[in-house]
């Protein structure tokens, strides 16, 4: 499980990291691969390599104030999936290459593959944000760091062209979703220790766990596995505080079934994250 530095492969600007495992129980789910773990891992090398692209060996970031800032995702899309691939014991590698976009905005593109099979295509696209002086999740805002020297806009121009198009999705979902007329509802309180990371933040994880967890209350067991998703986070809360899942849309597909779900914050109302899911029968459920 070393993780190697794969930087003299790529463009100028682009840094890669390739890591190697062999499915055990962390990293799989009833179904095969766990889309919980992966997303975790992601968001990991995700953090790591920002942290190497900006000369740190570590993830602690500050911004021009010397203030904490960390890396807060803020759109995440699985593709291409086939998580009821990967078996126990089965051996695969995950390859993370980040595209800055300055500073303050990073791009990953990773990709899971186990053998020749391509089990997954992820992108991640996240902001350094801080919380005000004293202030809980509700207070967080976009980091002001110190400009960089360099051209870090010179990477890789097609993964660059992929994060300004995972923007400009999450814009238009956005207006669709705040639009869309609740058809099922869903209450859950996180718990402080298993919700929450180490930052202080709902993690962004819990949010595909809470729409599954949703999924379940509404629908029962369905052997499926996810073949498409795409998170949009746009809020957070503090622990203790409670959230809604609302199912705004759903349908059938013949080798499956999709559905669009907002999570808000039950207090007020705010609308914290957009997710749009595509699921797959899987060929493991018996």
């Amino acid at each position: 499980m070393l993780m190697q530095d794969a930087n003299q492969l790529q463009p100028r600007a682009t840094l890669a990291l390739l890591q190697h495992y062999q499915a055990g129980m962390p990293q799989l789910a009833l179904y095969g691969l766990s889309e919980n773990w992966l997303l975790k891992e992601c968001a990991h090398l995700h953090w790591m390599a920002i942290a190497r692209a900006q000369g740190q060996d570590e993830p602690a970031f500050a911004d021009i104030d010397g203030c904490r800032s960390y890396a807060a995702l803020t759109a995440v899309r699985l593709r291409e999936a086939q998580l009821d691939a990967v078996t126990e014991h089965a051996p695969f590698a995950l390859l993370a290459r980040l595209v800055p976009h300055g500073r303050a905005q990073h791009y990953s593109a990773q990709t899971v593959r186990m053998g020749s099979t391509r089990v997954a295509r992820l992108e991640l696209l996240s902001a350094l944000v801080r919380r005000a002086p004293g202030g809980g999740n509700r207070s967080v805002t976009k980091a002001q760091m110190l400009p960089d020297s360099e051209d870090l806009m010179s990477g890789d121009i097609m993964l660059r062209a992929a994060a300004a198009e995972l923007k400009s999705l999450g814009r238009t979902h956005r207006t669709a979703a705040h639009d869309g007329e609740v058809l099922r509802s869903f209450d859950f309180t996180p718990c402080p220790n298993s919700d929450f990371n180490g930052a202080g933040f709902l993690y962004f994880a819990t949010f595909q766990a809470l729409v599954d967890r949703a999924e379940f209350a509404w629908y029962g067991l369905r052997p499926a596995v996810t073949a498409e998703r795409t998170l949009y986070f746009h809020g957070n809360i503090d622990p203790g505080e409670a959230v809604r899942v609302e199912l705004l849309a759903a349908g059938a597909e013949p080798d499956g079934f999709h559905h669009r779900c907002r999570i808000v914050r039950r207090a007020d109302g705010l609308r914290i994250a957009d997710v749009v899911t595509r699921k797959r029968f899987t060929r493991r459920a018996d």
